[in-house]
């Protein structure tokens, strides 16, 4: 029997795109319908119908924080000319890379690894830091997170370190009506509030594991494009720059949290421009000028969902070239058509709430009067009458989704069940050609693990996680209007797994990480989910949480974001119930081993021995298990940098499966085993590529049960965060799940 995924090797974009926070825009010189995004874990998207509709740019990228996109540019001289600045931190060192497109962002090379970016940092959502000369299209210029400013003179080819000093650069702008006039903006120490994360004890330097780069903001400026440098005034932080054109003197910035400032002698000396903005502190990151009516301007506040007294859609326009400011428009839910329904569930019911959260870039369309673009955490939203009202085109092929898992229906073929960090879980029932919402609960924002029950159809249970680090399982009816929390978890916990025990009907079981002491461990539910008791899984005494090097393995090794503990880390698959005997199933531990129980749970017994944890090096980890559906006794453990392992004795011995070539580094980060010809596992999996473990994103697929392998070429979609596949309950359909790049799907065929 011949298997092949089809159609010829190729899987298929799902209809849930890939995306984060969206933070910077970009109008095609020539085209006004073509627009680029970039943003802060999935790379760069292009619309070529005016934002209605997104697709990815990331063909060429090899490393996961090529995917993290501090700033880009395209070249108005050359449009087909683009670059990319991404880079990311791990165990105190900065990574960073300038990528150029000579294509129109269709592929992408790199072309200068001396600067340290940080694409899902504090800076994310401020001005670009690349540009290309508007007078010399051989000249680019590039100021990093890290490693000072660098200039290229052949078109991005190759780079020389400038003598700026190694600060935090904001904004790097060259002039537009000035020949050879580069402006460079610096960020303080000071300046690097983040309000979606507590530094406690460490500080903010210390969360971000960075060192003091500047207690003040600083302005240089070049006059020859890059060569010597002045500087011109210390004091503000500088996030975005503009530049008036009805007088090349005159400049307007935004300063962060010293708000909107204008100078009219070139940025020698700055006064406050914020006459009519909000009172109080407020973030301002972005500035721009109407170039259709010159005399005016737009801006917004950083807006978030704690803060008060703040309008919905915080729009503010001056129609005096930035003297005075005033509230463009007091929007309403009615003021807004095509954002996604989720929108609503996580703003008070809101939906203007969620459309003006986090704005972090205003572009004006040069070609047509009138018609605005913002982007902010959920996408892009366009606006054709000056702000008024906004359209979102249902932000299709980029949206908020950093997955964790994906759940496969045990009964009926390409049903599916998708979790994400920020929103509720989502169900296909055609494979990912369509999606729609489960319900989520009132101060729970994501959800981690799902299963779709076979023994009560129309019932899921599903983790959610809190606002504070809460946790919860809800379940939730088919036709039965709201969810409900049926295992209300403490903070720090959250649910890794959750399985039903085939062979029990209305028994499941749950796996819940952190803290021992405070409730982690194995939970079984012997009514349907309606009530919840711990096992007695116990790992042994020196470990203290599930998993046992918790904050490296969640911030360091797994998760997106280094300082967001199990943000998009992968759920769902560090726990199985065996398919072959009632009441038999496993409990994995990241690095301490796997145990297996007989009797649902009452006993446990350790079957770990042989397995490569932390063989060579910390990065060794166990991130899934898994029974074999075929054949009893055959159980599965897939690890980072390991590969996938197997035991054919219920886990007495075990031997490495895959990859076969000593010492070739797989992190299986996404495993699905399912029942192929003539006895033997039809096996997918997936590896995420990590900085730890210099490894690429790759996939691959046995139909013998791991005697010979295929690998799918994934190539165009870049350095892919897999996190989770399912095969349906026919083997014949596939959906798999990803952190920023979406989910996809293919068809088994035999």
């Amino acid at each position: 029997m011949v298997y092949s995924i089809s159609p010829a090797g190729e899987w298929l974009p799902a209809a849930l795109g890939g995306g984060g926070y969206i933070t910077g825009l970009l109008q095609h010189p020539a085209d006004g319908r073509v627009l680029y995004a970039r943003c802060d874990v999935a790379g760069v998207f292009r619309s070529r119908d005016g934002g209605e509709s997104w697709e990815t740019l990331n063909r060429g990228l090899t490393q996961a924080y090529h995917h993290q996109v501090q700033s880009f540019a395209i070249s108005r001289h050359h449009p087909e000319v683009m670059f990319r600045c991404c880079g990311e931190v791990r165990s105190r060192t900065f990574y960073g890379a300038v990528h150029k497109s000579a294509d129109g962002g269709n592929s992408w090379y790199e072309v200068c690894s001396g600067m340290g970016f940080y694409g899902n940092g504090p800076t994310r959502m401020y001005g670009e830091v690349i540009a290309v000369d508007p007078f010399h299209p051989r000249i680019v210029a590039a100021g990093g997170y890290t490693g000072g400013l660098w200039i290229s003179r052949d078109e991005g080819e190759s780079w020389e370190q400038s003598s700026l000093p190694e600060e935090r650069f904001g904004c790097v702008a060259f002039h537009p009506d000035q020949p050879g006039m580069l402006y460079a903006g610096t960020i303080s120490d000071e300046e690097l509030n983040m309000d979606y994360a507590d530094p406690g004890e460490y500080g903010i330097l210390g969360l971000l594991q960075d060192r003091p780069r500047g207690k003040a903001g600083k302005l240089y400026l070049s006059c020859d494009s890059g060569q010597s440098w002045d500087l011109l005034v210390e004091g503000p932080s500088f996030a975005e720059l503009s530049f008036d054109s009805r007088d090349p003197q005159r400049l307007l910035a935004a300063c962060i949290w010293g708000g909107i400032k204008s100078s009219s002698d070139g940025g020698r000396t700055w006064q406050s421009a914020g006459a009519g903005l909000l009172k109080g502190e407020q973030r301002y990151g972005t500035i721009v000028q109407d170039s259709h009516i010159p005399q005016r301007w737009y801006t917004a506040p950083d807006l978030r969902p704690q803060m008060k007294d703040i309008p919905p859609v915080p729009l503010y326009i001056s129609e005096d070239g930035a003297e005075h400011w005033k509230l463009l428009h007091i929007h309403k839910d009615a003021d807004l058509s095509g954002f996604p329904a989720y929108m609503d569930s996580f703003n008070g019911g809101s939906r203007a709430s969620a459309a003006g959260w986090a704005i972090s870039k205003i572009i004006v369309d040069r070609f047509t009067p009138g018609r605005l673009y913002l982007c902010n955490w959920y996408g892009v939203a366009y606006s054709g009458d000056g702000g008024l009202t906004w359209q979102a085109g249902e932000f299709r092929g980029l949206e908020t989704t950093c997955m964790e898992a994906a759940a496969a229906d045990k009964q009926q073929p390409g049903k599916f069940c998708v979790t994400m960090a920020d929103h509720s879980p989502k169900v296909t029932e055609d494979g990912g050609l369509s999606f729609r919402n489960l319900p989520g609960l009132p101060g729970y924002s994501g959800s981690s693990a799902a299963v779709i029950s076979a023994a009560d159809p129309g019932l899921y249970l599903y983790g959610l996680i809190g606002h504070t680090r809460n946790a919860c399982i809800a379940a939730y009816r088919e036709g039965g209007g709201q969810a409900r929390a049926v295992l209300t978890l403490g903070s720090g916990l959250f649910v890794q797994a959750l399985r039903e025990d085939g062979n029990q009907p209305g028994t499941y079981y749950a796996y819940v990480d952190g803290s021992i002491s405070a409730g982690a461990g194995i939970y079984r539910s012997r009514d349907g989910g309606a009530s919840w008791e711990r096992t007695a899984f116990r790992p042994p005494a020196h470990v203290e949480t599930l998993p046992h090097q918790k904050r490296w393995i969640e911030a360091e090794l797994l998760s997106v974001v280094v300082y967001q503990v199990k943000n998009a880390c992968g759920s769902n698959q560090l726990m199985d119930m065996n398919p072959h005997k009632a009441g038999q199933l496993l409990a994995g531990e990241a690095t301490e081993g796997i145990w297996q129980s007989s009797n649902s749970g009452d006993n446990w017994d350790f079957i770990g021995e042989g397995l490569p944890f932390q063989r060579g090096g910390p990065a060794s980890v166990l991130s899934t298990v898994a029974y074999s559906p075929s054949r009893p006794g055959t159980i599965y453990a897939g690890f980072i940098s390991e590969g996938l392992w197997r035991s054919n004795d219920y886990g007495q011995s075990w031997h490495k499966l895959f990859p076969a070539a000593e010492g070739r580094l797989f992190n299986v980060s996404a495993f699905s085993a399912g029942r192929g010809e003539y006895g033997e596992d039809l096996l997918i999996l997936a590896s995420e590529p990590m900085v730890r473990t210099s490894t690429e994103s790759e996939l691959a697929w046995s139909r013998d049960g791991g005697a010979t392998w295929d690998r799918w070429e994934h190539a165009s979609l870049g350095a892919v965060r897999w996190k989770g596949i399912a095969l349906d309950c026919e083997g014949r359909q596939v959906l798999a799940v990803t952190c920023g790049n979406g989910a996809f799907r293919g068809t088994i065929s035999r």
